[in-house]
Parts: structure tokens; C-alpha cells; sequence
């Protein structure tokens, strides 16, 4: 986690008064039934969201398949623009197929 504030003053009136933070979470990986990786970020000015962005990534392999999924979420003057996800799988253990894939 962490943060960045700039605080800009003209003849004693409040030009810019920003913030942009973020956080990056790779722990998922270590720990079981959490996602993989989350990161974020928000951008900020005279205590108003201007910008937030958050993405996450979960995959898992066995054997020789492999899935996983991507999240991706945006707001822009703190309304929701975009929530959204896409999964996929791949499977060559050649158990039925020589290859099988899917995206959802």
C-alpha cells in the first residue's frame, strides 16, 4: 500500500488538493482460496475520486490443465464504467482430446 498527496495554493485558495494511493497484493500465491494477485489504484483531488482502477489474476494448474481469470473494475468520477471478468481453461492431458480450451 502506499500514497502521494500534493496540495497546490494560489493567493491562498486551493488549486489542487490530490491524492492518488494504491495498493499491491501478491500473497494470494502463498496462501490457499485467495486470489493470486490484486492491485489498485485511486486517484483523487479536493477529497473527490476522480479515477479507481482495480485488477485482479487468479489461475491454478493440474496436471495439464491449466485455468484462470483476469477481473478488471474502473470508475471515473465515482461512477462504475466497467466491472468485469474473463476465465479461460486449457486441457492437453488428452484424456478425450488432444486439446481442449474455453473463455467465458
Amino acid at each position: 500500500d502506499g500514497s502521494l498527496g500534493l496540495l497546490v495554493r494560489v493567493d491562498n485558495e486551493n488549486e489542487v488538493d490530490g491524492l492518488v494511493s494504491g495498493s499491491f497484493d501478491w500473497s494470494g500465491t502463498e496462501d490457499a482460496d485467495q486470489t493470486d494477485l490484486r492491485a489498485s489504484m485511486t486517484v483523487s483531488n479536493k477529497q473527490r475520486e476522480r479515477l479507481h482502477m482495480a485488477m485482479t489474476a487468479d489461475g491454478d494448474s493440474r496436471n495439464k490443465a491449466r485455468e484462470g481469470s483476469l477481473g478488471l473494475a474502473l470508475r471515473v468520477d465515482a461512477k462504475e464504467e466497467l466491472d468485469a471478468t474473463v476465465s479461460g481453461t486449457a486441457d492437453w492431458s488428452g484424456t478425450e482430446e488432444d486439446l481442449r480450451a474455453s473463455m467465458t
